[in-house]
C-alpha cells in the first residue's frame, strides 16, 4: 500500500508549524488569559447604559470598583438581551478593573477556543490531501546509464 510513498514537500511541514503557531497565538493564549482572571476575578453591580444594535450589538456599561468608575462594552452571547437602565453584574479583574465583561471570564476563554479544533483538524488533512497527491504522483525511478 505505501511503496509508492515519497516524503511529503517541505512546505506542508511549514504549514504545520504556522497553522500550530497561530493557534497557539491567537487562540491558546487568551484562553491561558482569561482562565488566570477567572481565577480571580471579583463582581460589581452595573448598569447598562448605551445600546449599539448597528455595531454587533453591543451594549455599554458602567459600574464603581472603590469609588472610582469604570466604563466596558460587552457583546452578547447567546442571544441574552439587556436593556438600557438594566442593573447588571459586572465581572472585572481586581488587578486591573478596566478588564471586564458582563459574563464569567471563565465562559469568555472557552470561547477563545471556538474555532481552535477546525485549525487543528486541518493540519492532518494537508498532511492527507498530500499524502494521496504524492502517492498518485510517483517520482520517475529512470535511470540514465552512460
Amino acid at each position: 500500500m505505501f511503496h509508492h510513498w515519497y516524503s511529503p514537500h517541505w512546505s506542508v511541514l511549514v504549514f504545520a508549524v504556522v497553522v500550530t503557531v497561530v493557534a497557539v497565538t491567537f487562540f491558546v493564549y487568551p484562553w491561558y488569559q482569561d482562565r488566570a482572571v477567572a481565577a480571580r476575578q471579583q463582581t460589581a453591580s452595573g448598569t447598562i447604559i448605551v445600546h449599539e444594535p448597528a455595531n454587533h450589538n453591543r451594549y455599554g456599561y458602567t459600574f464603581s470598583v472603590n469609588g472610582k468608575t469604570y466604563r466596558g462594552w460587552q457583546i452578547p452571547y447567546d442571544d441574552v438581551q439587556f436593556t438600557v437602565g438594566q442593573v447588571v453584574t459586572v465581572h472585572y479583574d481586581p488587578l486591573d478593573p478596566n478588564n471586564s465583561a458582563l459574563v464569567d471570564f471563565s465562559e469568555l476563554g472557552d470561547g477563545a477556543l471556538g474555532p481552535l479544533p477546525l485549525l487543528i483538524a486541518a493540519i492532518p488533512f494537508v498532511v492527507l490531501i498530500e499524502f494521496l497527491r504524492r502517492r498518485g504522483n510517483p517520482k520517475s525511478t529512470r535511470v540514465i546509464s552512460g
